[in-house]
């Protein structure tokens, strides 16, 4: 007997309810969805985005919950400019600088004078100006290592190796009585001031160099005053003629 003939033996309403009697929940489930989907029109756009004012409250949503999940991972988001991140780099090496320099004897000056330019990246030393042919002396015991002449750069300059792990050169010197290999101690005079080099005036460019990394002098040396005396302004001894200074100063050794 086919559906149709059953359908004119009883009601048509109690026909549908026979028929979904015999068919499976599952199977019933899936025409509901269907029928359900079938009324649902597609739209590309969400309904947020077509309203300016909930696309803003709802980035503001994800952006506060985007935070208070990286906040319960740990993360602590900070607003830091890259120059602020190198001066903590800097200040962080100032300061392992001053624990060295806490370490190492304290050293003299090479000569009397006064500081005309400081310490920088890219002036890895500092220079001590006074008068022309004021004797250089070490600034510790030690030995010298280099003796190089030169009409650029560092001019006539000395480098002497000391304990600690320390190096020092002097650059820009006029006459250099150092020979390589020798012994010496603050006593001795390494050279004269003098203007060798590149520069404009006479001065004694010092470096001081630990593990090859360069160190502020000034943090390892006694005072220098930032201004010029009447004594630095003028040659060394009075009223010396220069050409007869060279005659008149002689090495402290042989």
């Amino acid at each position: 007997m086919t559906s149709e003939e059953i359908s004119g033996i009883i009601s048509p309403c109690l026909f549908n309810i026979l028929q979904k009697s015999l068919l499976s929940k599952k199977f019933q489930r899936g025409v509901a969805l269907n029928s359900e989907d079938s009324n649902i029109k597609p739209r590309l756009i969400p309904d947020f985005a077509r309203d300016p004012k909930r696309l803003k409250n709802t980035g503001q949503k994800y952006l506060i919950l985007a935070l208070i999940t990286l906040s319960l991972l740990g993360y602590q988001p900070s607003i830091q400019f890259p120059h602020l991140k190198q001066n903590i780099s800097l200040a962080q090496e100032d300061q392992i600088q001053t624990i060295e320099s806490d370490i190492l004897p304290l050293l003299q000056l090479p000569h009397p004078g006064y500081l005309s330019t400081k310490f920088s990246r890219f002036h890895p030393g500092i220079d001590i100006a006074t008068g022309l042919g004021m004797p250089i002396h070490p600034v510790t015991e030690g030995e010298v290592a280099e003796v190089n002449y030169g009409i650029f750069g560092y001019g006539n300059h000395v480098i002497i190796v000391h304990e600690y792990g320390l190096k020092s050169l002097y650059g820009h010197m006029g006459r250099v009585y150092a020979s390589k290999g020798q012994k010496v101690s603050t006593a001795d005079t390494l050279g004269t001031v003098g203007m060798s080099g590149f520069t404009s005036g006479p001065h004694t460019h010092l470096e001081i160099i630990k593990n090859d990394k360069y160190l502020d002098p000034q943090t390892l040396l006694p005072p220098l005053q930032n201004y010029p005396s009447e004594e630095y302004l003028k040659p060394y001894g009075g009223n010396v003629e220069i050409k007869n200074l060279s005659k008149s100063l002689k090495p402290d050794f042989n």
